[in-house]
C-alpha cells in the first residue's frame, strides 16, 4: 500500500518497546472518526486515496475504509496490517506497532502536543522561544543513544506545529507538520498533516486532510470493532 510511510518504521519499531503511559487528563476521550484524503508522492509516482478512518483506543485498531481508487479496508492491529476486500482478508503482513503513536491515539490521550515523547523516556535538552514559536529539543533515553536519535518539536499557539526526527548519526529521518487545528468536543485536532520522508536520498511528501471529525460517536460500532477472526 502506497500510503504506509517508510521513514517512521524504524523509529516506531524502537519506540514500541518503551512503556507508554495512559491518559492523565480529566476527560477520557476514547474514539475518533473522520473523512480523509491522502495525496502522496512515492517511488512509484503520485498516489491519491480517500475514505473514512475509525479508531477506538480501547480496541486499538485503526481502520481505513478506502473508497477511492478502489473499495477496500486497511486495518492496523497490533503488529499486523490487514487488507480486506469484499469483507475478506486478501493480504496480511507484519508492521511495527505504531498505533500508540498515531495522530488518533496521541490526540485522544492528550499527548499530541509533545508527540508522546514525554511518555517514552525522552527528555528535554533545550527550549528556545521566538515571536511565534517554541522550539524544544528532546534527547533519547540514556543508554539508547546508539539506537534512537534526537527529536525537535515546534509549538505554535501552544499546539504541536512540527516535529523533526533524527537518526542517531544526526541525519534527518523525517518531518511532520500539523496545521488547521479545529476544536471537536473541546479536543484540538489538526485537519492537515504534511509528512516528509527520505528514501535513498530522495524526498517524498504525503499530505493528509481530515474533515467531518467526530469524537466519541456511538454510531458505526461495527467499524470500530471489526472482527478479523471472521474474515
Amino acid at each position: 500500500m502506497g500510503f504506509l510511510v517508510m521513514w517512521k518504521v524504524v523509529v516506531f519499531l524502537l519506540f514500541s518497546s518503551i512503556v507508554y503511559l495512559p491518559n492523565s487528563n480529566g476527560q477520557a476521550y476514547f474514539r475518533i472518526s473522520a473523512d480523509f484524503t491522502i495525496k502522496e508522492s512515492t517511488v512509484n509516482g503520485k498516489e491519491f486515496y480517500k475514505g473514512k478512518v475509525f479508531f477506538d483506543k480501547n480496541v486499538n485498531k485503526i481502520i481505513y475504509k478506502i473508497s477511492f481508487p478502489d473499495s477496500k479496508k486497511l486495518v492496523m492491529a497490533d503488529t499486523q496490517m490487514y487488507v480486506l476486500q469484499n469483507e475478506k482478508i486478501i493480504n496480511q503482513r507484519f508492521t511495527p506497532s505504531t498505533n500508540r503513536f498515531s495522530i488518533f491515539n496521541l490526540t485522544l490521550s492528550g499527548h499530541l502536543k509533545n508527540y508522546g515523547l514525554d511518555k517514552t523516556g525522552y527528555y528535554i535538552n533545550s527550549i528556545e522561544e521566538s515571536e511565534d514559536q517554541t522550539i524544544i529539543e528532546w534527547l533519547p533515553p540514556t543508554g539508547l543513544e546508539d539506537k534512537l536519535g534526537k527529536a525537535v518539536i515546534s509549538l505554535k499557539n501552544d499546539q504541536l506545529f512540527g516535529i523533526v526526527l533524527f537518526k542517531p548519526n544526526g541525519e534527518i529521518m523525517g518531518k511532520r507538520f500539523y496545521k488547521d487545528y479545529v476544536s471537536v468536543n473541546g479536543l484540538p485536532f489538526p485537519k492537515k498533516v504534511i509528512q516528509v520522508s527520505y528514501l535513498h536520498g530522495a524526498e517524498y511528501y504525503k499530505i493528509t486532510t481530515f474533515e467531518n471529525i467526530k469524537i466519541d460517536e456511538l454510531e458505526n460500532e461495527e467499524m470500530y470493532r471489526i472482527d478479523l477472526n471472521s474474515k
